[in-house]
């Protein structure tokens, strides 16, 4: 007797990801049976690696392990499963799911990942090379594709981004593009985010992010090891990365600094307002304060994006809107609590945003906006080549439909 199981994200190679907003999937026997076989869908992984959870339908509780009744004519059932919140992978196949009808060998097994963001100093050191070897491929010296993303995020590109109801969305979008073309490169990367409301020294070690010279006099540019992934780094016809913190690096940036607020605390950022209108004041405090920490590009909004650290940065304040949509229950994006739009062009609703609408219509920029449509991805269609703000707000797909296929290692998925 064999049996096979197909779940809804399995890229072109057979490689399945999930986040921990379930997916369908299905169940099935080969060859036609006698009778039906009662079959336990479970978890059979690497110790330490990703875990799974199974549901009968898609708004159930879930188990960690199913039982489910295979046809005998072999017509498949359905079930749905997500990654185990707080168990996410740490590369690719450490995640099983195995399917059982009592004997020893399972009749079908699947291997996955459980594919999460997670906060950047705890990653294992492959997770963080793996990460910093598709960030170099990206850049190519310069030559790669992570040219478009430099030049996305310009002095022209500002109105875009910036000062308006579409801070969130806009950045959200971004990020979700750049992280899918790091996992062309290596399925296996999640976007990390850098914490900058915490000590985060590890960020910053010759083998991460780097650090300059102790002796300004020696310049500001990061050091790095031989091999690193990101010693060759180019942008804008500059070899190198100027970046030095205005802060030790063993504490967090201050959270007040000449008495006004500077990289407030999560906790102070979630409390901001349960209001999106008040809540987008992120921008400000922690988000502006947090670049300007730092001397060089990652200081400046026309040039931040030529530092990889900017994305991390990002990554961290994307998280912190995931929270606040999670904590307080704003995932509609037809109530003003959840999304108060601003009146320009860009920071409305229903609005596609540039540079992945291609348009060269002011008020947008009028250059040939770089990079092309939205990346795909395996885990669903959404947003679409264009997106719009709305799409990038019920990024778990609460409210109905399909999610954005990310998730972070601390904001769960709850209905």
């Amino acid at each position: 007797m064999s049996a096979e199981i197909e779940i809804s994200t399995t890229d072109g190679q057979g490689r399945v990801f999930l986040t921990w907003t379930p997916v369908k999937a299905s169940a099935r026997l080969l060859a036609p049976a006698a009778a039906p076989v009662r079959v336990t869908l479970s978890n059979a992984g690497a110790a330490g690696g990703g875990l799974v959870t199974f549901y009968a339908g898609p708004a159930v509780p879930g188990v960690d392990h199913l039982q489910v009744d295979l046809p005998a004519d072999g017509s498949p059932v359905d079930f749905w499963v997500s990654g185990t919140f707080g168990h996410p992978s740490l590369d690719y196949g450490d995640a099983v799911i195995s399917m059982s009808a009592g004997d020893p060998a399972p009749l079908a097994t699947c291997d996955l990942m459980v594919r999460i963001r997670k906060d950047a100093i705890k990653l294992s050191d492959a997770e963080r090379d793996r990460f910093l070897v598709a960030m170099g491929k990206l850049n190519d010296a310069g030559k790669g594709p992570f040219k478009a993303f430099r030049e996305m995020h310009v002095q022209a590109s500002i109105s875009e981004a910036h000062g308006g109801a579409a801070f969130p969305p806009w950045h959200r979008s971004y990020l979700l593009d750049l992280e899918r073309d790091l996992q062309a490169v290596d399925s296996s990367v999640a976007l990390p985010y850098w914490r900058f409301d915490v000590p985060a020294p590890a960020l910053f070690a010759p083998e991460f992010l780097g650090m300059p010279p102790a002796s300004q006099s020696a310049g500001d540019f990061v050091q790095f090891p031989p091999n690193h992934p990101l010693l060759f780094w180019k942008t804008d016809n500059v070899t190198g990365i100027p970046r030095r913190p205005w802060y030790d690096i063993q504490q967090a940036p201050p959270t007040v600094f000449q008495g006004g607020p500077w990289v407030i605390s999560e906790h102070d950022t979630l409390a901001l307002s349960d209001q999106y209108a008040a809540f987008r004041g992120m921008e400000s405090a922690p988000h502006g304060m947090a670049h300007v920490s730092f001397t060089g590009p990652i200081s400046k909004i026309p040039t931040a994006a030529r530092d990889p650290l900017f994305f991390l940065l990002h990554a961290n304040v994307d998280r912190l809107w995931a929270k606040w949509q999670w904590f307080y229950k704003r995932r509609d994006p037809t109530v003003a609590a959840t999304f108060s739009p601003s009146p320009r062009i860009g920071h409305r609703l229903n609005d596609t945003m540039w540079p992945w609408n291609g348009s060269i219509t002011p008020p947008r920029p009028t250059f040939p906006p770089p990079g092309g449509g939205m990346a795909a991805s395996v885990l669903t269609p959404l947003p679409g080549t264009a997106p719009t703000v709305r799409s990038m707000i019920d990024y778990q797909g609460i409210n109905g439909g399909d999610a954005l296929g990310f998730d972070y290692d601390d904001v769960p998925f709850e209905r």
